[in-house]
């Protein structure tokens, strides 16, 4: 008889499944550990537990699949040296505006998750330099990151909410009472950096737009931090133009600088090189019994950049379900064929089906011909 696979402990939900919106939800996504990967007994002997004993052991597996981590791409470093240069430049700066980044780019491309996994980084290394912030009887003083997630059509008094509900401050009174408690808050926490995602949210009418962009203004001037932001075509938002990307150009404008994050493109060898070592990464993490090493690096790259327009969060996705879709089936390998099975987001799927139908075209006068292996033939 086979022995039975470890229990799956008893740990809280994911803090990452929701956004953090308090101190105390970013405090729990910096504490997260992901589940280990599981120690599992033979193939024969896994073949060999009762039903009971094997559902545990595949629920193990699907939620360390579930879990699986971002790389630390060329592009997540990138960001990370400009962040971290401008956390060491504004440390000690003059009072004034601090210089800011915002970073722009398409949906799905990790803008976000760059930011929290830089921002958790940068965080984790202040509590191994400097435990003493961090002593349990000062738990909650001091907030070196505040992460504010923008909701549709933000206003500033609502921007201001969102600051006074991450910091724990009162939220009564005019915006102006609520404004100086925070700056209040972040001063008495010694805030280093402020993460504004999805910056795009801001109201983009003629009035409020300046409005939400004066108030952006108002932190950097008045905040000692450094703001990094975060959107879809902040080009045309009323952040670094009023009334749109034709309008005059906002003081903001003059003070952060603008990068752009692209999904990744295989343009060059090097561009291929990093995708194919993303895909290696979460290929080398997969627990599945039947699963051939290296079979999505060596064959299916550009499968997988046809299918996710060399989106990390669509990568992400589809090797998650795949990898989960496996272990309920049994068949205990991702491959092209689980892969054609999963439904990826509708942008990605309309995506995948312009590429086909784009490839179709070109070989239709070369049909009949032998295929030459390009990193997309079929498992």
């Amino acid at each position: 008889m086979a022995p039975p696979p470890d229990r799956e402990p008893e740990t809280v939900h994911h803090p990452g499944l929701a956004e953090p919106r308090t101190k105390e939800d970013w405090f729990a996504y910096i504490s997260y550990e992901p589940p280990p990967r599981p120690a599992v007994p033979t193939y024969e002997q896994y073949l060999l537990l009762d039903e009971d004993d094997r559902r545990r052991l595949d629920r193990c597996r699907s939620r360390y699949h579930s879990a699986l981590v971002l790389a630390w791409t060329p592009a997540v470093r990138h960001f990370e040296n400009e962040i971290m240069e401008l956390l060491e430049a504004n440390e000690d700066a003059p009072p004034g505006a601090r210089p800011g980044l915002l970073i722009d780019g398409p949906p799905t491309v990790g803008k976000s998750t760059l930011t929290k996994m830089i921002a958790r980084k940068f965080e984790l290394q202040l509590r191994t330099d400097f435990p003493e912030r961090f002593s349990s009887d000062r738990l909650g003083a001091y907030v070196p990151v505040v992460y504010i997630s923008l909701a549709d059509q933000v206003t500033p008094k609502q921007i201001s909410l969102a600051f006074a509900r991450y910091l724990n401050t009162p939220t009564r009174g005019t915006k102006d009472a609520v404004d100086d408690r925070v700056l209040t808050a972040l001063k008495a926490c010694g805030s280093q950096l402020i993460i504004f995602d999805d910056l795009h949210f801001l109201d983009c009418s003629q009035k409020d737009g300046r409005a939400s962009n004066d108030h952006i203004k108002f932190l950097a001037n008045h905040a000692p931090c450094t703001i990094v932001g975060t959107g879809v075509d902040l080009e045309a938002s009323p952040l670094l133009s009023e009334g749109g990307a034709t309008g005059r150009s906002t003081q903001t404008s003059g003070r952060f600088s603008r990068q752009v994050l692209t999904p990744f493109a295989l343009d060059t060898e090097a561009d291929a090189l990093a995708w194919i070592a993303v895909i290696r990464s979460l290929e080398d993490s997969l627990q599945l019994y039947r699963h051939e090493p290296q079979s999505l690096t060596r064959r299916h790259w550009q499968y997988l950049h046809d299918r996710t327009g060399g989106s990390l969060a669509g990568l992400h996705a589809l090797i998650r379900r795949s990898a989960v879709r496996a272990v309920r089936r049994g068949t205990e390998a991702v491959t092209r064929e689980v892969m054609d099975s999963i439904t990826l987001s509708y942008a990605h799927e309309r995506g995948y089906a312009k590429v086909l139908q784009l490839k179709e075209r070109k070989s239709a006068p070369n049909a009949g011909r032998s295929n030459v292996a390009d990193g997309s033939g079929s498992a």
